[in-house]
């Protein structure tokens, strides 16, 4: 680690002064004082594993997630589609249901039936 040196001048000024006239004098114009350099302590990281592994958890989940959820709304359409299907064919069986019926309840299917039941038709009306 490179540490900073005061310039020469400011370390001779600085190695002359007594603390207190240090305190009570103003750097010379010009100079910039700097602070003396402090023992640095080495800093911990933290370690990056678990940090690593809560990441790789949270995109897995949410992975998970986002399949379960694809394959819910893909059983839903298929559900959908085959209710659509079912909807239709019962539309289609009544619209011929009601065909049926209006068919035999015309003039003619009446008279044919009453034929077959011993009927006869009226002479006078």
């Amino acid at each position: 680690m490179k540490t900073m040196t005061s310039p020469p001048e400011v370390r001779t000024r600085a190695a002359e002064t007594t603390g207190a006239e240090r305190r009570r004098t103003a750097p010379p114009t010009g100079t910039v004082r700097r602070p003396a350099p402090r023992a640095t302590t080495p800093r911990t990281t933290a370690p990056q594993l678990p940090f690593a592994l809560l990441v790789v958890g949270l995109l897995g989940g949410a992975l998970v997630g986002l399949l379960l959820l694809n394959t819910a709304l893909a059983q839903q359409a298929f559900t959908r589609s085959e209710l659509q299907r079912e909807n239709q064919r019962l539309d289609e069986r009544r619209q011929a249901l009601r065909e049926d019926v209006a068919r035999e309840d015309g003039p003619r299917a009446l008279h044919a039936k009453a034929r077959r039941l011993g009927m006869r038709d009226a002479t006078r009306p």
